[in-house]
């Protein structure tokens, strides 16, 4: 059986896996158990908040995360929506990380707060500095939004809870 035939993209593999596997676990992250069903529901969530948030085709999204759930479903809910994904190292500095999100034109970052003792939002506003436009951080113009995948978020920039909430006007159908 020809797998890229049968589910056709990445998005028709996780919907495959939801229903074929609803009720088996997908990921184990700690003590938190997530069955291929609920990542399904997650994902699609998550895509439906990408293009709540004006996301189109194409678009560049960035993740700048260690491994977690969180980066699984923001990773599958922006190719979900279209999106070509540009993951940066967690080993990265501020710099190296604006060097990739300004030369790939990201227009969406999901970050992680704080990974083994460095503020990434800081590492990477500290990079940046002052430019041109007006995004939440100005140095990186065409970077529209900054989801932060945690319980806060710097101001101009939202938690991830704000992100996903944002796609609720979105149907499945659109989706």
């Amino acid at each position: 059986m020809r797998t890229d035939v049968e589910w056709g993209s990445i998005p028709g593999l996780v919907r495959s896996a939801a229903e074929r596997y609803a009720d088996a676990e997908a990921v184990v992250e700690g003590r938190t158990r997530i069955s291929y069903a609920e990542l399904g529901a997650r994902v699609e969530r998550a895509a439906a908040a990408c293009m709540a948030s004006g996301l189109e085709v194409g678009d560049r999204v960035g993740i700048w995360a260690p491994n977690s759930t969180d980066w699984i479903v923001a990773a599958l809910g922006a190719v979900s929506a279209g999106a070509v994904l540009v993951p940066l190292n967690t080993r990265f500095k501020g710099s190296e990380a604006a060097y990739v999100l300004r030369g790939s034109g990201a227009r969406l970052l999901f970050v992680t707060g704080t990974f083994l003792g460095t503020s990434y939002v800081a590492s990477l506003r500290r990079a940046v500095g002052e430019g041109p436009g007006d995004g939440p951080l100005p140095g990186l113009p065409a970077l529209e939004q900054v989801v932060v995948l945690a319980d806060d978020a710097p101001a101009d920039f939202r938690t991830w809870k704000d992100f996903l909430a944002g796609g609720e006007g979105v149907g499945a159908a659109e989706v």
